[in-house]
């Protein structure tokens, strides 16, 4: 093995451990000699080997000559320090968290004294911000639904700290995506990380409205749902986030888990009796009225039902959904 730098991690310096190298090959003085050391001044040789006894790499004896101690005992002695050392650093940090929400407190008390039931954030970085800290204070749950324009990049990069981080920490996140979003590769790319990091998706085949609640206390919704880049509202009226959250419940009930998109021939996912029903009104009645009332349900619960059934058979229409069905081997 050569001379390189190998114990700089332990607090060694370069010179230090040229020296240590050197009198581990030689137990003879270390002026005159030929090598590395030789180029180094006597001063810089003497406060080397100082340094060296301290750290415990080099010992004196009576003599007042210097030898390098084995490093099957000094250089592991180092390392058993310097790891005691980092556990200590590791737990000061760890105990650091406790300072959080005590943290949190004053930051709420001092910079926004009294936050207003519903608050207006203008602008995409603050708005980033905003989710950011809302995102890092959630202690439970995240639900958010996400409309039905593909993703862009830029916003995946900024959501996936967040959201990872989130996960990371044990919240259960439930998400409610858009099939039309999924057909894009780098959408269906991020919800499929999600997924394997432990976020629960289904999907829906109607457009939604962009909403994100967390622990049901704060919610996020557009500003302006037609330029989302104009900003958000921060809603924290329990009465309104209550709303919410049970807009976000029913959607989540009508939509199909994302895996029912990937279905096979006779998948884990056929139809039930409900879904055959609904398509075979589909096939033989034209208008969603009178689908409605062969039915005998309302007009937005049939529309919610077909939604529903072409969720679940990845079709693109009412007319394809059926065929999908049979292709899947669910009819």
């Amino acid at each position: 093995m050569g001379d390189g730098v190998l114990l700089s991690c332990l607090g060694v310096t370069e010179e230090e451990e040229r020296v240590y190298r050197f009198l581990l090959r030689n137990e003879q003085g270390l002026i005159g000699e030929s090598g590395p050391v030789a180029a180094m001044s006597q001063e810089g040789v003497k406060s080397s080997v100082r340094r060296l006894v301290a750290l415990g790499l080099v010992r004196v004896r009576d003599d007042g000559s210097v030898v390098a101690v084995d490093p099957a005992i000094g250089v592991e002695r180092l390392i058993e320090d310097t790891l005691s050392g980092l556990r200590a650093r590791m737990r000061d940090v760890d105990a650091a968290r406790s300072a959080v929400s005590e943290l949190g407190r004053e930051f709420q008390r001092g910079t926004r004294v009294a936050a207003a039931d519903i608050e207006q954030v203008l602008g995409g970085r603050e708005v980033w911000a905003r989710l950011d800290e809302l995102a890092f204070f959630a202690h439970r749950e995240v639900l958010a639904i996400h409309p039905s324009a593909p993703w862009k990049g830029r916003n995946i990069e900024a959501a996936r700290p967040l959201d990872l981080r989130c996960l990371r920490r044990g919240l259960t996140f439930r998400m409610v995506v858009v099939r039309e979003a999924l057909r894009d590769a780098l959408t269906r790319a991020y919800v499929d990380e999600l997924v394997s990091a432990g976020a629960q998706v289904r999907c829906v085949g109607e457009p939604v409205q962009r909403t994100i609640v967390y622990d049901r206390s704060q919610a996020v919704v557009p500003l302006d749902p037609g330029e989302t880049r104009r900003g958000a509202v921060v809603v924290r009226q329990p009465g309104l986030v209550t709303g919410l959250v049970d807009l976000f419940e029913r959607t989540w009930e009508s939509a199909a888990d994302i895996a029912t998109l990937e279905g096979g021939p006779g998948g884990e996912h056929p139809l039930s009796e409900l879904d055959k029903q609904v398509l075979d009104v589909l096939s033989r009645v034209d208008k969603d009225e009178v689908a409605a009332r062969e039915l005998g349900v309302s007009l937005r619960t049939f529309q919610r039902y077909v939604a529903q059934v072409m969720a679940r058979t990845g079709a693109n229409s009412r007319f394809q959904a059926a065929v999908r069905a049979k292709e899947l081997g669910w009819l």
